[in-house]
């Protein structure tokens, strides 16, 4: 049987012109992401890892068509919406739905919690009256936060409790595709295991699809079905999450397990032995030649400075873009 793709990404690039002078002259370009495919199963979650400037965020906002791609294709349950006018994304944008890593700037500070969440029904003229309140008051429910809530502003409620909200309002329209964007970043760990618990819990009764994106492989282990790593707006890695974490194969993605902190000896055995991860993430402006990680890379090849690796399949569903594997096919 022949897997059904909620939503997919074929060659994506999103590039951002930089420009010069009074007359605002292209002098280059920022390759945020460059030629990246997956393709997400219905039901299921897809973990977007890699440092701040990988990528992440704008493949995301790409693929919810806040941003339109500068080329590749994204299709959703078959139908092709990478250059959708605004007009018919409409429709799309209630399937599609974001969830923002930071609350306090996502959230009106001057309008009420009721008000926040009402506002897709009303923009979408989904309800009305008394039938748009209910739903309201649902959405509270679905999030497992009181009703008293919604006569409070955001800054009457803690960052977890506003990211409830966050998530409640993304639930308003009943998406199918649901993007988190670092949703529990600056929550502390308890905070941090109750929002993953309600996210689980949310997909199994809604029949959600997400794609969680995440600087934090710890994270992602008990939630992702599959861990896509990004490094410099490319895909290095794909794999079940049980298979990255016992067969990591990148270089970059070692080195992001290996700093993993570990609690017990259990864990120790997950982790893989120390990899460093010298210098910095260099600009997506000035990307280097070849394969981008080469010059933080221990493992490199004299070509690697000079060629970008192609994407292969080691095994099933097991894809990384490493020249150290380039001559294992895998059938």
């Amino acid at each position: 049987m022949a897997t059904e793709y909620l939503i997919e990404a074929l060659s994506i690039r999103k590039y951002f012109p930089i420009t010069s002078g009074l007359l605002n002259r292209k002098v280059g370009e920022v390759r945020a992401v460059d030629d990246v495919s997956l393709s997400v199963p219905r039901g299921q979650t897809y973990a977007l890892v890699g440092e701040s400037g990988s990528g992440k965020t704008t493949l995301g906002k790409t693929l919810c068509r806040i941003y339109t791609p500068t080329g590749g294709d994204i299709k959703f349950k078959g139908h092709n919406i990478a250059n959708l006018p605004e007009e018919q994304l409409k429709p799309v944008r209630r399937s599609i739905q974001m969830v923002f890593q930071d609350p306090t700037s996502s959230l009106n500070p001057r309008r009420r919690i009721k008000e926040i969440l009402a506002d897709p029904l009303v923009i979408h003229g989904v309800a009305d009256g008394k039938r748009r309140m209910n739903r309201v008051r649902e959405l509270m429910d679905l999030v497992e936060l009181p009703q008293e809530f919604l006569y409070r502003y955001p800054s009457g409620l803690s960052g977890g409790q506003r990211q409830r909200v966050g998530i409640a309002r993304a639930l308003a329209l009943e998406p199918e595709f649901i993007v988190l964007d670092e949703p529990t970043a600056a929550l502390d760990v308890s905070v941090q295991a109750k929002l993953v618990a309600l996210l689980k819990r949310l997909q199994r009764e809604l029949g959600l699809t997400y794609l969680f994106i995440t600087h934090d492989l710890s994270l992602v282990r008990n939630i992702a079905d599959v861990v896509v790593v990004m490094y410099l707006g490319k895909m290095v890695e794909q794999a079940e999450g049980p298979e990255l974490y016992q067969n990591p194969l990148h270089p970059y993605t070692r080195a992001l397990l290996s700093s993993i902190p570990v609690v017990d000896d259990a864990e120790r055995e997950l982790v893989p032995a120390k990899v460093p991860l010298r210098g910095e993430i260099p600009s997506p402006a000035n990307a280097p030649p070849g394969c981008p990680f080469h010059p933080r890379c221990d493992a490199r090849l004299e070509l690697c400075s000079r060629v970008v690796p192609s994407t292969r399949r080691v095994k099933d569903n097991h894809l990384v873009a490493c020249h150290l594997f380039q001559d294992d096919l895998g059938g």
